[in-house]
């Protein structure tokens, strides 16, 4: 009788021992998973290799925005490029006032071959008007010139008649065929005074 007690004893013991190791394994086992079977703990070599990778997205990610705000910011400078008008200057080489030239001077009428009545300024002169009112000098006539005289320009011809630079002429300027053409009512008028040779032309005024 006194055995069989010690038997039961010693199995009740080793069942308990049993018992408790399997209750160690149970909680260490939910200590590393979630009753949803996820990660609760892990260790921190696997954590830092995850923030470092979690880091080279947020920085490929931040790049790729970079670019695309730099691709937006080319994209809206190129259509102010774009869009921006060119405005067209007549490049003028200044002739100082007060300068005296010599040279030849052909006339044209506003019915030339090739002329539209229009001079280059702009003013209509189809009708005949070889004239032009300007608020210093008054009643002028109107000559050709190169791109050298402003429009505007008050040129005074061989020391009596006064003229202003509206209109431009390919043979007309310093250094070419003629100096200066003066505009006649017709291109018949203009051919029957012809060229005037050895030309006084004294520089007045510089542009408007």
């Amino acid at each position: 009788m006194k055995n069989r007690c010690i038997c039961i004893l010693v199995t009740l013991i080793a069942f308990c021992i049993v018992y408790i190791r399997m209750s160690e394994e149970v909680i260490n086992y939910n200590n590393y998973f979630s009753i949803d079977n996820t990660v609760k703990y892990v260790d921190s070599d696997i954590i830092e290799e995850i923030v470092q990778e979690v880091s080279v997205v947020d920085e490929v990610k931040q790049e790729s925005s970079n670019v695309s705000v730099e691709k937006e910011v080319l994209k809206e400078t190129n259509k102010v490029i774009v869009n921006t008008p060119v405005e067209v200057v007549e490049e003028v080489v200044n002739v100082p006032a007060n300068e005296i030239l010599t040279g030849k001077m052909s006339g044209y009428g506003p019915d030339c071959i090739g002329c539209s009545g229009y001079l280059a300024n702009g003013t209509y002169v189809g009708g005949g008007n070889i004239y032009y009112d300007d608020s210093e000098y008054g009643r002028v006539r109107i000559v050709a010139g190169d791109k050298k005289f402003k429009f505007g320009t008050i040129v005074r011809i061989n020391d009596s008649m006064l003229a202003i630079v509206l209109d431009r002429g390919g043979s007309i300027g310093i250094g070419k065929k003629f100096m200066f053409d003066l505009l006649y009512e017709s291109e018949a008028e203009a051919n029957r005074n012809g060229v005037s040779y050895n030309t006084k032309f004294e520089i007045l005024r510089n542009g408007f």
